[in-house]
């Protein structure tokens, strides 16, 4: 039989480790295996990890609108509504859209999109949070950045049903993103003409 040169204790909590790793998205065994030996052998890397935790734990997801903001601190994003709330499902799809520079105003991240096989309810979701700053500020434009998929649309309609008696402006980017197609995964210029091309939905 082969060792792996680990005896029982230590092999128990290598595969403890292992599927910690498994935990984070897009994480296969494989990878999970090669993250958890490659930080048990190397000492700069566990001091490495050391540091993520405690960058990730002086940072918090606000409640309100789903920015990050410092733990205890107030939300720059919704200090500064502006005139705009640009409503998207993710982090990554407002990080896209801030790269590209086509919207500086306030968003919204709603946390995912209306997807019920996959048991994402509109519950699960920041739309009675959406609707909390829209009451708030009377008149705004809620700008739905969402995908033109089934999700998307399930989700955009609810959310034009959830506002209908609030006064604000709802519009949503033109069709210039291919279909089911979020804005973090699309070029620049692409995502540009979607919002250039937005319209009163």
């Amino acid at each position: 039989m082969i060792s792996d040169g680990l005896h029982s204790s230590s092999r128990t909590a290598a595969r403890e480790l292992v599927e910690e790793f498994k935990k984070f998205p897009g994480i296969s065994l494989r990878s999970a295996q090669r993250l958890a030996y490659s930080l048990l052998s190397d000492e700069a890397l566990k001091k490495s990890l050391e540091k993520m935790l405690a960058l990730a734990r002086s940072v918090e997801v606000c409640k309100s609108c789903g920015c990050f903001r410092e733990v205890g601190g107030r939300c720059e994003n919704c200090d500064t509504p502006g005139e705009t709330i640009c409503v998207v499902a993710n982090i990554s799809d407002m990080t896209a859209i801030k790269r590209v520079g086509c919207f500086d105003g306030s968003f919204h991240i709603l946390g995912g999109l209306i997807a019920p096989l996959e048991n994402s309810l509109p519950e699960n979701l920041r739309i009675g949070e959406l609707k909390r700053r829209a009451e708030e500020h009377p008149g705004v434009e809620v700008l739905l950045a969402l995908p033109f998929s089934i999700e998307g649309d399930a989700t955009a309609l609810y959310i034009k049903d959830v506002l209908n008696s609030c006064n604000v402006k709802l519009s949503r980017i033109a069709r210039g993103l291919p279909a089911g197609t979020a804005p973090d995964v699309v070029d620049h210029r692409t995502v540009s003409e979607a919002f250039s091309g937005k319209t009163i939905y």
